[in-house]
């Protein structure tokens, strides 16, 4: 059984066949279609096309508040055109196999209790560092969809008080957009000179996460200055995380987590923030997805096993 699966992010939408063993092949990505729903609908039905004769369904993850039931996607603000419409709808006008869709925070804690680093954990959280943040809860050993499929939807916290627009969103301040555009304006760059969702065109080389983990490492000062904020702001959200859910663990996912350094500098700061916050609380120990960027992916697989198999 393969399942044609696509997950997408705010700057490329990644896509692969995995099979119910979770066994990935054909990986590949896309710039993110963010200029329409037919834009949208072009990259399933395209590769569907390429695939049709091999797969038995199309699972996919995205952003935003989405029924996985019905297929509704309630509000997605990277891709606004799709809000309001109903996924199941609009793709079996265009093809013959069966059709999921998940929240990506969703997909990818469902990606690590399914076979990961949260297998026989019964309360859990994910938190996935993209373009945005994304966010998934497990409790009781269930997934978490909460009134109207919006529980963990970690993307919308504020960062200051009293700030009420989308600006100062957790996804828009402290994802990997966030920071990156944060290294520019600390360097009098341009932030088009980025990698970074939202821009124009993809495929022209720009300065990635990667480059700018370079400069940290070579001592630049101001990206350290802006990275020891972001650092800060994460642990923020991981000790909120723990307080609100009382998790056994934290998962952390998306292509950031391959990064050492980061990960030990989270959980560094976490560890100043517990030692106060969390006092005669259960430990929560602070680990990386299994799947890491490929967990968005095989959690929509498993969304779909789950519906249809």
């Amino acid at each position: 059984m393969n399942i044609l699966t696509f997950d997408f992010g705010g700057t490329f939408v990644k896509y692969c066949l995995i099979n119910d063993n979770a066994e990935i092949s054909g990986h590949g990505q896309l710039p993110a279609p963010l200029h329409g729903r037919d834009e949208f609908l072009a990259v399933i039905t395209g590769l569907y096309g390429q695939y049709r004769s091999s797969i038995d369904g199309i699972a996919v993850s995205m952003p935003g508040i989405i029924n996985s039931d019905s297929g509704d996607i309630l509000l997605v603000s990277l891709y606004p055109d799709m809000s309001g419409e109903n996924l199941y709808s609009l793709l079996n006008e265009r093809v013959d196999v069966p059709v999921s869709v998940e929240n990506d925070g969703k997909a990818a804690i469902l990606a690590e209790a399914w076979k990961g680093s949260l297998a026989g954990v019964r309360d859990a959280a994910c938190v996935l560092l993209g373009s945005g943040i994304g966010g998934g809860i497990i409790m009781d050993g269930r997934l978490r969809k909460g009134a109207g499929f919006a529980a963990g939807e970690i993307s919308n916290l504020m960062v200051v008080p009293g700030i009420y627009n989308k600006e100062n969103a957790l996804c828009f301040d402290s994802g990997v957009t966030g920071f990156l555009k944060a290294v520019a304006r600390a360097k009098n760059m341009d932030p088009a000179l980025f990698e970074i969702s939202g821009n124009a065109s993809v495929s022209e080389k720009r300065i990635s996460g990667r480059d700018v983990f370079t400069w940290l490492e070579n001592g630049d000062a101001e990206t350290a200055a802006v990275y020891r904020t972001w650092i800060e702001k994460l642990a923020w959200l991981l000790i909120n995380l723990k307080l609100t859910v009382s998790c056994e663990k934290i998962v952390i996912g998306g292509g950031i987590s391959r990064n050492r350094r980061f990960i030990e500098d989270l959980k560094q700061e976490y560890a100043k923030a517990a030692e106060v916050f969390a006092e005669g609380m259960p430990e929560t120990v602070i680990d990386v997805c299994r799947f890491r960027a490929d967990a968005n992916l095989l959690g929509a697989a498993y969304c779909w096993l789950q519906k249809y198999r």
